[in-house]
C-alpha cells in the first residue's frame, strides 16, 4: 500500500482554506469566529482506503470476457494437432492456463481469472470502502485490523465481502464462492459461541450480525429469511450474556445499541412485544448511559412495539388506543426536541424544481447516521398517526374530523420530510451547487457530499425502508407517493434490489411497515 502521507484532522472548512483547525469537538473556533456553523470532520477511517471500485469494476467486467471466450474456444471442434498446438502457446505466455476458465467453481483464486490478486482480496478492499465506512459497521476496520479476533469474524468479514461484490457485478461463481464462505463462518462462529471465552467476546457478536447482512444481502424473494431472524435471536441472546460489561467499552455499548436498534425495529415491523431481555438490558444501558440518545429512542420504539401487539391481539377499546398513541405521539414530538441539540438538521428552499427532488424542500444532515435517526422518528411518528387515524372511526363526528385532519397533516409532513432526505445521498455530485444560499452552507467539501457509486452505497441502501413507507401511506398525497415509487424504483435498479421493483408493480396500500424485508438493509 502506497503511503498517501498523513491525512488531515481539520475540519472540512478549515481544510479547505489551508488554515490551522483547533479541531474542538463541537465545532472549531476559526469558524466561530468567522460567524459560520463548523461542517464538521473527517471520519478518520474513511482516509485508511482508497476508492478503487472503479478499478475493481473494470478488471471484472475484462475477466468475465476472457473466461466467455475461453468457454466458447473449448467447445470448438478442432483437430488433436490444432489443440496441442494452442495448449503450447498457453503455456509459453505469461497469461494463466486456459485449464483455469473450466476450474472456476473449484478454487476462489480462478472465480474469476485474470485478476492480479486473489478474489477474497479485492472483494475485502471493496466492501471496506464501498460499504462499511456509512454502514452500522463503521467500527469494522479498526476492530478487523487487531491481532487475534479470532477466525469467526476473519470467515464472515470474508463471506460478506464476497456476497457484496456478487451481488453488485451480477458472477453466478462469486455467488456459489460467497455461499461456500458463508458455511465457513457459519462453522467458524458456532465453534467461537461453543466456548465460553469466545462465546461474549466482541469479534463473537459482530460475527453474529455479519451473518445477518450476508443474509440482506442475498435475500432474493418476498418476505423475511428465516436465517435473518435467527441470526437476529442469537445477537439478542449475546448481549444478554454479555450483562452490564458490555458497557464498559465504547465498542461494547455501540454493539448493544446496534442490537437493541434491530429488535426494535424487527418487532414493530412483526407487531410483536418487544423481548423481556432486552428491556431489562435497556434500563441497565440507560443506566450506564443516561441521555444517550440511541437507548432512549430504544425505548420508545419498544412502546410502540408493545402498542402495535397489543392492539393486533385485540381487548384495547378505541378509547385505550387513542390515548395511548396519542401519548406515544407526544413523547415523539418531546424527543424531537432533544434531538434537535445532538444532530439538527437544516431546511433549504430550492428556487427552480430539480430532478430528484422532491417539490422544493432538501435537508442537509450532518452525517448519514443523522438522516437515519430523524427518519426513523418520522416513520414511527407515521405508524402512530395511521393508527390514531384509523381507531378515530369508532368517535362521534364532532371528534373524529378534528383528530383525523391532525393525524393526516403529521403523516403527510413526515412523508415529505422523509422525501427531503434524500437527495443529499442520491445525488452524486455538486449536492451543494443546487442551493442558492449564503456563505454558511457546508460547501461540497463535505465527505457526505461527494459520495461516488460506491461510497455512498450503505446510506442508500438504508434509504430503501423509508421510501417503501412512504410509498404504502394510504393518508399521503399522490405526488409524495409518486416520488417514492420513482425513487424507489431508480435505487433498487442502480444497487441492484428485485424486490424493489415487485414493490413498485404491486403498488398496495397496506400498512407501511409491513413485510417488504427492505428493513434488513436499514438496520443492517
Amino acid at each position: 500500500m502506497v503511503y498517501r502521507g498523513r491525512p488531515s484532522a481539520a475540519c472540512f472548512a478549515c481544510r479547505a482554506r489551508r488554515i490551522k483547525c483547533d479541531q474542538i469537538k463541537l465545532g472549531c473556533t476559526q469558524c466561530r469566529r468567522m460567524r459560520m456553523q463548523c461542517p464538521g470532520y473527517h471520519n478518520p477511517l474513511d482516509q485508511l482506503f482508497r476508492d478503487e471500485s472503479a478499478n475493481v469494476a473494470q478488471r471484472a467486467q475484462k475477466s468475465y470476457r476472457n473466461a466467455k471466450y475461453c468457454a466458447v474456444g473449448s467447445r470448438r471442434d478442432a483437430s488433436t494437432q490444432r489443440h496441442e498446438d494452442l495448449s503450447s502457446e498457453a503455456n509459453s505466455s505469461p497469461m494463466q492456463p486456459t485449464t483455469s476458465c473450466h476450474q472456476s467453481d473449484i478454487a476462489s483464486p480462478s472465480v474469476l481469472p485474470g485478476l492480479s490478486q486473489p478474489i477474497e482480496a479485492v472483494a475485502l478492499a471493496h466492501f471496506m470502502s464501498s460499504y462499511v465506512p456509512r454502514s452500522h459497521f463503521d467500527y469494522l476496520p479498526g476492530i478487523f485490523a487487531q491481532p487475534f479476533t479470532g477466525l469467526a469474524l476473519s470467515a464472515t468479514v470474508h463471506a460478506v465481502s464476497v456476497a457484496s461484490l456478487a451481488r453488485e457485478v451480477g458472477h453466478p461463481n462469486l455467488e456459489n464462492l460467497a455461499r461456500r464462505l458463508y458455511a465457513k463462518a457459519l462453522s467458524e462462529t458456532n465453534a467461537a459461541l461453543a466456548v465460553s471465552q469466545t462465546a461474549t467476546s466482541d469479534a463473537t457478536l459482530i460475527s453474529v450480525l455479519l451473518l445477518s447482512l450476508f443474509e440482506a444481502i442475498v435475500w432474493a424473494s418476498p418476505g423475511i429469511p428465516a436465517n435473518w431472524n435467527t441470526h437476529t435471536r442469537g445477537a439478542l441472546a449475546l448481549v444478554k450474556l454479555r450483562g452490564s460489561r458490555q458497557f464498559d467499552s465504547p465498542i461494547g455499548a455501540r454493539l448493544f445499541a446496534q442490537v437493541a436498534n434491530i429488535i426494535c425495529i424487527d418487532t414493530v415491523q412483526q407487531k410483536r412485544r418487544l423481548p423481556s431481555d432486552l428491556v431489562d438490558i435497556l434500563k441497565v444501558a440507560e443506566h450506564h448511559h443516561s441521555g444517550h440518545s440511541r437507548f432512549k429512542f430504544a425505548s420508545l420504539t419498544g412502546e410502540v412495539a408493545d402498542l402495535r401487539a397489543d392492539i393486533d391481539a385485540g381487548g384495547m377499546t378505541t378509547d385505550e388506543v387513542l390515548d395511548a398513541a396519542q401519548s406515544l405521539d407526544g413523547k415523539y414530538v418531546e424527543f424531537a426536541s432533544f434531538l434537535r441539540t445532538l444532530m439538527d438538521f437544516q431546511e433549504f428552499v430550492l428556487k427552480e424544481p430539480r430532478s430528484g427532488v422532491y417539490g422544493n424542500k432538501v435537508h442537509y444532515y450532518p452525517s448519514h447516521r443523522a438522516a437515519q435517526f430523524w427518519n426513523s422518528y418520522r416513520m414511527t411518528r407515521i405508524v402512530l398517526n395511521e393508527t390514531i387515524h384509523d381507531h378515530a372511526f369508532g368517535l362521534p363526528c364532532s371528534s373524529r374530523v378534528g383528530i383525523q385532519e391532525y393525524a393526516i397533516a403529521n403523516i403527510q409532513q413526515m412523508a415529505e420530510d422523509i422525501c427531503a432526505s434524500i437527495p443529499q445521498y442520491t445525488i452524486t455530485s455538486g449536492f451543494s451547487d443546487i442551493f442558492d444560499v449564503c456563505c454558511s452552507f457546508p460547501k461540497s467539501s463535505s465527505a457526505d457530499t461527494q459520495l461516488t457509486f460506491s461510497s455512498r452505497k450503505a446510506s442508500t441502501m438504508s434509504l430503501l425502508w423509508p421510501l417503501s413507507t412512504v410509498r404504502g401511506i394510504h393518508l399521503a398525497s399522490e405526488d409524495v407517493k409518486a416520488y417514492a415509487v420513482e425513487r424507489l424504483q431508480a435505487l433498487g435498479s442502480e444497487f441492484r434490489v428485485p424486490q424493489t421493483y415487485n414493490l413498485v408493480a404491486g403498488c398496495s396500500e397496506a400498512d407501511a411497515l409491513e413485510d417488504d424485508g427492505l428493513h434488513m438493509f436499514y438496520v443492517s
